[in-house]
């Protein structure tokens, strides 16, 4: 008997780790030269190569729609050696910078997405969006999970549960979670520059 309630107790623990597996790769930011792609060219595509990636878009603007950059910095952080910092200098389209991960193999079920932010003024808004593998670079989350959020300058927590039980295969497949600071629904509001923190960005299974 003692054997048994021994390797239930083991198989316990064991489901317990797998359901709480991050199926991000380093949502703590703490590898930026293995991890992490920044691209400054403007253009909406994006990366299938399971990183990081960052895109402060030029859009249709003669000089650019936005402007911004984005380390990885020790200074602030909620846990572990760093953080992402990303300063936003300019800024005119609610969607023009994104950070995002594309995740390949993703089964169907319920999951939790959360992260941590901050910012260096109260309230400024931050978006989380779960994409399909299927829907465009150029998609602003409306469709068909993001949470809208709003920062303060201590380090908050947001996350909430997405079901992707009904999606396809091939939405599954390469499906993305993106966040995107300053993405009010009318034109992003000054002054400028702005400065959010991300930390601890977190994908999954929870049934």
């Amino acid at each position: 008997m003692k054997t048994k309630i021994i390797i239930a107790a083991f198989i316990m623990a064991v489901t317990s780790i797998s359901a709480q597996t991050n199926l991000l790769l380093d949502g703590g930011f703490e590898t930026p030269a293995k991890n992490y792609v920044i691209n400054n060219s403007g253009a909406n595509k994006f990366s299938n190569n399971g990183k990081w990636f960052i895109s402060f878009s030029l859009g249709g603007c003669e000089n650019g729609c936005c402007e911004g950059t984005s380390e990885f910095t020790t200074v602030e952080k909620k846990s572990g050696n760093s953080s992402l910092k990303i300063d936003v200098v300019r800024q005119k389209n609610r969607n023009d910078i994104r950070l995002f991960q594309t995740i390949k193999g993703v089964s169907a079920g319920i999951y939790e997405v959360s992260f941590w932010t901050k910012s260096d003024k109260e309230g400024y808004p931050i978006a989380i969006d779960i994409l399909k593998g299927t829907q465009p670079g150029t998609n602003n989350g409306v469709e068909p999970f993001t949470g809208n959020f709003t920062t303060s300058t201590q380090w908050k927590q947001f996350k909430f549960n997405v079901d992707l039980s009904g999606w396809l295969p091939e939405e599954l497949e390469l499906m993305r979670v993106s966040i995107r600071p300053n993405n009010n629904k009318k034109l992003p509001e000054g002054p400028y520059p702005k400065t959010f923190w991300v930390d601890e960005v977190s994908f999954v299974a929870v049934k």
